[in-house]
C-alpha cells in the first residue's frame, strides 16, 4: 500500500511514518526531514495552503493522511491549514474517485472546544467526511517517539518556573505506538474513532510527573479565580499560546476510545517516564 502524509515533517507524521508499515512512503510538506533514518521516505516539496495541483499529487497513493495544522496555534495557519488545505484534498480524492483512503487527524474535544483550533478542525472534519472512504482520528494529547513535543512542552515550562498552573480534566495522554496500533486496526472502520488512553491523568499530574523524574519542584493546581487569574498570567507572560492553555485543561476521556479497544494494555504516561522516555 502507497501512503502520502500531508504535513509529514511534523513529530506526529515523522513517528506514524516509522510505525505503520505501509510499503511505500511520501510525505508532502515545505521541509524536507534531514534525519537520515528518514531517507527511505520521498519527499515531496510543497506547501498544501499554496499548492494547485492537489489532484495530481494525491492521484497515485491509497492512502492519504492529513496531518497539517495539528500542531499551530496561530489563527492564520489554522485556517489554511484545517480548513482550506483538507478542503482541497478531499475535493481532489473525491475527483479522482479510486477509493482512495483519507485519515485526517482531529481532536477529541472537536465539538465542544470553544476557540479557533476547535472550530477549525469541526469545519476540517466536515471536508474531510465528503470522501466516502474517510477516517476521521479524534485524538488527546500524543506521547513519546524520538523528538517527544508533549514532554518537551512540559520541561520547557517547568524549565521557566511554572509551578502553579489552571485545574483541569484527565487529559488521558496516548503514546504514539498505541496509536498506530489503533490506525492499523481501523484501517476497515469509516468514519470517526476516538484516540485516548484510560490513563485518568490531567496536565498537573503529567507535569508533576516529569518533575519527579527531572528532581525539580512539583507543580500546584489551582481552580476557581486562581485558575482564571494564573492562565492570563501564563498567556500573557508568553509561557503558552491561550489556545494550547486552553486545550489543555478540557477533559479528553472517552469511554468508547478505539485505543482501548484495540491496545490490550496501553502505554501508561508515568511508567513512559519512569523509565527514561524510551520510545
Amino acid at each position: 500500500m502507497k501512503a502520502l502524509f500531508i504535513g509529514g515533517s511534523g513529530y506526529l507524521g515523522k513517528e506514524l511514518m516509522q510505525r505503520l508499515g505501509y510499503d511505500e512512503v511520501s510525505y508532502l510538506s515545505r521541509n524536507q526531514i534531514k534525519d537520515k533514518n528518514f531517507s527511505r521516505f520521498n519527499w515531496i516539496e510543497g506547501d498544501i495552503t499554496k499548492i494547485d495541483n492537489v489532484q495530481d499529487i494525491v492521484k497515485d497513493f491509497d492512502e492519504i493522511l492529513y496531518l497539517a495544522g495539528s500542531d499551530s496555534q496561530k489563527d492564520a495557519d489554522l485556517f489554511d491549514l484545517n480548513v482550506k488545505g483538507i478542503k482541497n484534498v478531499a475535493a481532489a480524492v473525491k475527483k479522482i474517485d479510486k477509493n482512495q483512503r483519507l485519515v485526517y487527524f482531529s481532536s477529541i474535544n472537536v465539538h465542544y472546544g470553544q476557540n479557533e483550533y476547535f472550530r477549525t478542525k469541526r469545519t476540517g472534519e466536515d471536508n474531510a467526511s465528503l470522501v466516502k472512504n474517510h477516517l476521521i482520528v479524534r485524538m488527546s494529547f500524543a506521547f513519546g517517539g524520538n523528538e517527544d513535543k508533549f514532554v518537551k512542552m512540559i520541561k520547557d515550562l517547568l524549565g521557566k518556573g511554572v509551578r502553579s498552573f489552571p485545574d483541569g480534566g484527565p487529559i488521558c495522554p496516548v503514546h504514539v505506538e498505541d496509536l498506530a496500533k489503533t490506525l492499523k486496526s481501523a484501517a476497515s472502520i469509516t468514519g470517526a474513532i476516538e484516540a485516548n488512553s484510560r490513563d485518568m491523568i490531567n496536565f498537573v499530574d503529567c507535569m508533576n510527573i516529569v518533575a519527579k523524574r527531572e528532581n525539580m519542584p512539583l507543580v500546584a493546581a489551582k481552580s476557581g479565580f486562581f485558575s482564571r487569574n494564573l492562565g492570563d498570567k501564563i498567556s500573557e507572560g508568553g509561557l503558552l499560546d491561550p489556545l494550547m492553555l486552553h486545550r489543555l485543561t478540557l477533559n479528553y476521556y472517552r469511554e468508547t476510545s478505539s485505543v482501548m479497544r484495540f491496545v490490550k494494555e496501553p502505554i501508561k504516561f508515568e511508567n513512559y517516564v519512569n523509565a527514561g522516555y524510551a520510545p
